[in-house]
């Protein structure tokens, strides 16, 4: 022991800097694994915007056909208002949607009124979750991977980046989460709500997309089901929707001038005792 005593102070020098240069090399490695992950969220949502574009190119060459049921339910689940919309929609090459109503007949909802901003929602939010145009306007957030009906899928949070202005009704804005495919990264289901409120209410609902057309997953069903608090009165509120019937175009499809596909539900439609 004596004979180590004058390399005590060397050895001890030599302990320091191995130890200050293995956490060097730690630090080295947690950086590139934070970098290494913060890419790899990149490139899911990434990938992810690349799909629904070309989703939406696709869709842009189909018409469909959408069947649309929204009732009002009584405290034992009984329906007591039902509003119907069976529609053949198709898209033009502007990706604007044309609506044709083949069957509408009057509203028997009588606790609350449809309003334009539902109808809009049915045609946009509630049917494709957001719009590619506005992509820039939300920030995504990949929450992490899951299991999904025995699928592997990815869920994205997707928020508006700046708050809806409530004056702006028009202007819709999707809030809540996405599901697409791990290996795909086609959206399987998208479960949100549609902003901004105003004085209206709208219901949390889930879209669901698991029909296969050539190689992509196309809108199957929206539901929602959910009691709305008005300042004066609840209302149990069901929504179900289905598309089905999806049609390539023979030809290419050009639409000059479209009236709004809500104009005609605002002549229908007679005004009902609940404001939304």
């Amino acid at each position: 022991m004596q004979t180590l005593r004058p390399l005590l102070p060397q050895l001890l020098r030599l302990l320091l800097v191995l130890t200050m240069l293995s956490a060097t090399a730690t630090t080295s490695r947690a950086q590139t694994r934070l970098s290494l992950a913060d890419k790899s969220d990149d490139d899911v949502i990434r990938k992810f915007i690349a799909g629904e574009t070309r989703f939406r190119d696709t869709l842009l060459q189909f018409n469909f056909r959408r069947d649309v049921v929204l009732q009002t339910l009584g405290p034992s689940g009984e329906v007591t208002g039902e509003y119907i919309r069976n529609s053949d929609f198709v898209l033009d090459d502007r990706g604007k949607r044309f609506e044709r109503v083949l069957y509408h007949p009057s509203s028997t909802i009588k606790q609350m009124k449809i309003t334009k901003e539902d109808v809009q929602d049915l045609a946009g939010s509630q049917l494709l979750g957001l719009e590619v145009d506005d992509l820039n306007l939300y920030t995504f957030t990949l929450l992490g991977r899951a299991t999904l009906d025995g699928r592997e899928v990815y869920a994205i949070s997707v928020n508006p980046k700046q708050e809806p202005d409530p004056h702006k009704m028009r202007e819709r804005f999707f809030v809540g989460t996405i599901w697409i495919d791990a290996e795909s990264f086609q959206i399987v289901k998208l479960r949100g709500i549609t902003e901004p409120h105003g004085k209206q209410r709208f219901p949390t609902f889930q879209t669901v997309r698991n029909l296969r057309v050539e190689d992509l997953m196309f809108p199957a069903t929206t539901v929602a089901d959910e009691v709305l608090r008005f300042p004066n009165i609840d209302v149990h509120y069901r929504i179900a929707v289905r598309y089905h019937s999806f049609k390539r175009f023979a030809s290419q499809l050009k639409i000059v001038d479209v009236d709004d596909p809500t104009t005609p539900l605002e002549v229908a439609e007679k005004p009902q005792t609940n404001d939304r």
